[in-house]
């Protein structure tokens, strides 16, 4: 084995000292390449998202469902549209979306609401969809 590298390695000297500009210049740019992958692979695998307050989170949940009550809703600065509302980078089909508000529409307390926060992989809400709950019938004196 050893009769065989020998030749080879001098050979490869040989070549190396003929030419030395070109070996460097392309030790140069293989270098450059493998610096620009590190840190592409850096960039597109974090885990946190562009907010500040981010966590991330490696496993975080899908979505959260909170119920929210009429006194909640009174000392809360949102509103809620008629029709619940979307917001976003999430998108669902029309009939998905009408199932989910009709489920939540159920769960959700009298005069009160039910909100779905869809999450980011960082755990960062991604969107919402708010879905009013059934209006309590007032008596009339």
């Amino acid at each position: 084995m050893i009769e065989f590298i020998e030749p080879v390695f001098r050979m490869f000297k040989d070549q190396i000292t003929r030419t030395p500009l070109m070996y460097a210049s392309m030790a140069l740019g293989f270098s450059c390449a493998a610096v620009a992958t590190w840190i592409l692979h850096l960039c597109t695998t974090t885990r946190k998202c562009r907010n500040p307050d981010c966590k991330g989170l490696m496993k975080a949940g899908e979505f959260d469902i909170e119920l929210e009550s009429e006194g909640c809703i009174e000392n809360s600065d949102t509103l809620v549209d008629d029709g619940g509302g979307e917001g976003g980078l999430v998108e669902l089909p029309p009939d998905r979306h009408r199932e989910l508000e009709a489920e939540l529409r159920e769960m959700a307390p009298s005069n009160g609401r039910a909100v779905l926060l869809f999450r980011a992989r960082c755990g960062c809400p991604a969107g919402r969809l708010e879905v009013p709950g059934p209006k309590k019938q007032r008596k009339n004196k």
